[in-house]
């Protein structure tokens, strides 16, 4: 990309986020070509993976939208893009750490999809972040915002399985809230939301630095 300058990187990385997201999906839903047991066990939508990467590509698009009207993307939609980088990182890292020493690499590196939305999609949207997307510099309220999306998830999920008492529709070992004591599923949304918000206030820090569009 180095022949490019600033407008077409932009355009070129956050189209890529586009198409790669939406191939995943599309193939996860209709199976046009195999993919990894893991990503079509379950309804698409219980997926943190899948959310997060849908905030990104909706990121993506209303950018692009801002970019070629030429004008400035509004705080929400740069609270929306921060929220899904972080996502997208937290998906990167429980994947890496988590899910794949449990259930094989082949969920990171599966080209049906999981690739996408486990591996490039994380790093197109942490490029885009840091380096291209033209947004005003975010403050600590910016940070607590982009909480938001994932505490709507984690309401949501825990709501439908405590509807269902169903812990095979967990898409992940730590929400069998049902087989494991409640102070163990406590634990882990702390310690993620802690994470999270670690994340994003790191974003915002290290984003003032590397992205000159972040006055």
């Amino acid at each position: 990309m180095s022949g490019l300058d600033l407008k077409e990187k932009t355009i070129l990385v956050e189209s890529l986020i586009i198409v790669l997201v939406l191939y995943a999906m599309i193939n996860m839903i209709f199976g046009i070509f195999e993919m990894a047991e893991f990503g079509t066990m379950l309804n698409p939508l219980l997926y943190y993976t899948n959310w997060s990467n849908i905030l990104a590509a909706v990121g993506a698009a209303i950018s692009l939208y801002c970019l070629f009207e030429g004008i400035i993307i509004p705080k929400a939609v740069a609270i929306l893009k921060l929220a899904s980088v972080m996502m997208l990182t937290i998906t990167f890292l429980m994947v890496v750490f988590v899910l794949c020493p449990q259930r094989g690499w082949d969920i990171l590196f599966d080209f049906g999809g999981m690739i996408c939305l486990h591996l490039f999609v994380p790093i197109l949207a942490v490029v885009d972040f840091l380096f291209l997307t033209e947004i005003d510099a975010m403050g600590k309220r910016d940070v607590v915002l982009s909480l938001v999306p994932m505490l709507l998830y984690a309401i949501g999920i825990i709501t439908v399985l405590l509807i269902t008492g169903n812990d095979d529709l967990a898409p992940y070992p730590f929400l069998r809230i049902h087989s494991q004591p409640v102070y163990v599923t406590l634990l882990w949304l702390v310690g993620l939301c802690g994470l999270e918000y670690l994340l994003s206030y790191g974003y915002t820090k290290l984003g003032r630095r590397t992205n000159p569009n972040m006055k």
